[in-house]
């Protein structure tokens, strides 16, 4: 008797529990299906064609850029370090509930290396919630202070007088919608710490989610042009696939700063950080044709102009993709290391 991997015995379960749906329905649902799917044909022959016209205005206007930066011995002996944190919880007799965290550090003082200095930390904590929800949001509060301290203990490593680089394996306000005050405080004081040590704290987000780029596009050509999609990856998605058709080698948008005077709860967030002296500017990035989208954000003190901007994130994008990201990988090996070796497993 042969024996069935996993994959074919979920496809077998599938199957099952699909033949047991009552047969008038089930030709009721295919008749409806094969509606909707003429449908939902004409609606992605329209966003495919709107992309393209997309793609091209942005191409035209140089707001998707190649990342063609020359490999020197200065990029990669650029000192450069990862933090990430971790968390699951467990209890919740009586409301008591644990939440288990590591924190990783990863340090590259002398630039790229296969074997860089790595710290992991970790705790326990017992905190008091009335549901899981709540424990989480606790929980993942505590990683994040722990993270805070990795930023600083990181920076302290890196610290001297030519510029190096912190990369955070996520974005650099997380969470992006928690405004506490004495939290904002704490890690924008963390922020300001790697500033002065000349560490460019960088922010690599693997979940796309939000519409600034949406409606930065609205504004240059118009809401109709954009109708058709909903926030930054559906829109970025298409585009970006056919930028690196065409283009044949990683690119990334024009870098942008977050508007805070948006209408939304990550702008609202994103206020209370810049009353104190924080400015994010981000672009989207793709490593390669079969890649997802990534977000890169840039953490800055001070107002810097468009070239300045462009300048760094240039740079930035020539470590990220052309010095720390291998062949066969789509996000830098830096980040894959500190998220292994934070990971804390049920």
């Amino acid at each position: 008797m042969s024996k069935l991997s996993l994959e074919e015995l979920r496809r077998l379960i599938r199957k099952l529990e699909f033949n047991k749906t009552e047969p008038e329905l089930l030709v009721d649902l295919v008749n409806r299906a094969k509606k909707r799917g003429e449908s939902e044909k004409e609606r992605l022959t329209k966003i495919k064609a709107k992309s393209h016209e997309l793609f091209n205005f942005l191409r035209a206007n140089d707001l998707i850029c190649p990342i063609n930066i020359e490999l020197t011995d200065a990029l990669r002996r650029t000192p450069i370090g990862s933090v990430d944190g971790s968390f699951q919880i467990t209890g919740g007799m009586g409301g008591k509930w644990y939440a288990v965290y590591g924190i990783s550090q990863i340090i590259a003082k002398e630039g790229f290396t296969l074997n860089p200095t790595i710290r992991v930390d970790g705790n326990i904590e017992l905190i008091e919630a009335v549901d899981e929800g709540e424990a989480r949001k606790k929980a993942e509060i505590l990683m994040m202070l722990g993270e805070i301290k990795g930023f600083r203990m990181v920076a302290e490593e890196l610290f001297s007088n030519k510029d190096s680089y912190l990369l955070i394996d996520g974005p650099i306000i997380d969470p992006p919608l928690y405004a506490n005050d004495k939290y904002v405080e704490d890690r924008v004081n963390a922020l300001k710490f790697c500033n002065e040590r000349h560490v460019n704290v960088v922010g690599f987000v693997k979940r796309v989610m939000g519409n600034s780029y949406l409606n930065f596009l609205k504004d240059l050509v118009g809401r109709e042009k954009i109708s058709e999609f909903t926030n930054d990856l559906d829109l970025l998605s298409t585009i970006m696939f056919n930028a690196m058709k065409k283009i044949s080698c990683p690119v990334f948008t024009y870098p942008l700063g977050y508007d805070e005077d948006e209408e939304s709860k990550f702008s609202s967030t994103y206020r209370r950080y810049r009353e104190k002296g924080l400015r994010i500017y981000y672009s989207y990035y793709k490593p390669n044709l079969r890649s997802r989208i990534f977000r890169v954000e840039y953490a800055s003190f001070k107002e810097i102009n468009e070239r300045e901007v462009f300048k760094e994130f240039h740079k930035i994008m020539g470590i990220i993709n052309r010095i720390w990201t291998l062949p066969g990988m789509n996000e830098p090996l830096l980040i894959t290391i500190a998220h292994n070796k934070c990971n804390v497993r049920k």
